[in-house]
């Protein structure tokens, strides 16, 4: 009986929450959230803070719609109807149909199909998701590759999607959630499927086993990683490789919706370039968008690049202030990596990859920028 009041007081108290949220919301934007504070406290060198930051501060952060939400998480609890009501209420993604084309494949045929689904297992179908779409690591999110030396003004160059990422920005959770949220595992998928009240047979479910399996796998050498799932674990993530003396880069002025077939195939051009140094380059972090009802990223602290920035003429008068990342040595990656046949390069040699909008480059601020 008491274990059962308590479970009301939750639902009561969640859907109380809930029905005033937006009155909540309106207050707490009154004042400075308290993740942006700990961003400040993190990292104050930042002077402004990344408009994909400050736009995906969860807007129940510091409310009792997120501390119940918590309670829920924490305590294993399943109440779909409620889970679908925080997404919506957290600016979270939990459409079960969701289709983003970065993670289809292609058929013999060459057509786009969804990812597979359903008929195993729930570590089966975790693993099966991910190897299915070839993802094996996060390069193979990547397609649009080139060699340092290409890089000059006047060149063309071809890009996938002019560097549009079709990955959503959504909300990241609020500490209190994100603290509860079970790690992101290929074990854990099952729990975290019910904590949004995803089905385990639908594209959602698929695309949080592969981000499960990234999260889990296994960084190179040398390198660290992590998969924030709230301001907070980002900027200490950050701190703690990069130092608190640091600056952050992403791609601007990237199409906000897909291009066209035709803007597809027209190249952009190389209108100016700049590269930063490689003593810079030896301690940076890079952070991949993954796909996860609520912002995710998959953060990896990599040595040995070096930092390229260029602005692009697109086909539509538009200029892309692209960032780039070259792999000075690629002697550790896999022999299967997508950059040796799309480059025709041996392994070991010199790789680069521009990143896609919504990517972000931490870089150190104490060491020259450029060459």
């Amino acid at each position: 009986m008491v274990r059962l009041a308590g479970v009301v007081g939750v639902l009561v108290g969640i859907l109380t929450c809930m029905s005033v949220h937006l009155d909540v919301v309106v207050v707490h934007s009154m004042r400075t959230p308290a993740s942006i504070s700990f961003w400040e406290k993190m990292l104050p060198s930042v002077q402004v803070i990344p408009a994909t930051i400050k736009a995906s501060v969860s807007p129940v952060e510091g409310t009792a719609t997120a501390d119940e939400f918590a309670a829920i998480v924490r305590d294993a609890m399943s109440f779909p109807a409620l889970s679908a009501k925080f997404c919506e209420v957290a600016g979270l993604v939990c459409d079960e149909d969701i289709v983003i084309h970065s993670y289809t494949i292609k058929t013999n045929a060459s057509t786009t199909v969804a990812l597979p689904m359903g008929g195993h297992n729930m570590m089966t179908h975790a693993s099966a998701a991910s190897r299915a779409m070839g993802i094996t690591t996060i390069n193979d999110f990547q397609l649009d590759f080139f060699l340092e030396d290409n890089l000059v003004e006047g060149a063309y160059m071809h890009l996938a999607d002019n560097l549009f990422d079709p990955i959503p920005l959504r909300a990241f959770l609020p500490s209190t959630v994100a603290k509860v949220l079970p790690a992101l595992t290929t074990a854990n998928l099952p729990k975290l499927l019910a904590a949004f009240a995803i089905d385990k047979n639908t594209r959602m479910a698929a695309m949080m086993a592969t981000a499960a399996y990234l999260c889990e796998s296994p960084a190179l050498p040398g390198e660290q990683r992590a998969c924030p799932t709230s301001v907070e674990e980002m900027a200490a993530f950050v701190a703690s490789e990069v130092g608190e003396k640091v600056e952050v880069l992403s791609t601007r002025g990237a199409p906000t919706s897909a291009p066209t077939t035709t803007e597809k195939k027209a190249p952009v051009k190389v209108l100016s370039y700049k590269k930063r140094s490689l003593g810079e380059g030896k301690n940076i972090v890079v952070c991949h968008n993954l796909m996860f009802p609520s912002q995710l990223y998959y953060c990896h602290h990599v040595t040995g690049t070096k930092v390229v920035q260029a602005s692009l003429g697109a086909s539509d008068g538009s200029v892309i202030h692209g960032v780039a990342i070259c792999h000075m040595d690629t002697t550790l990656w896999a022999s299967e990596h997508p950059a040796f046949s799309a480059l025709n390069i041996p392994r070991g040699a010199e790789a680069c990859h521009w990143n896609t909008q919504n990517d972000l480059i931490w870089i150190p601020t104490s060491i020259s920028a450029t060459i």
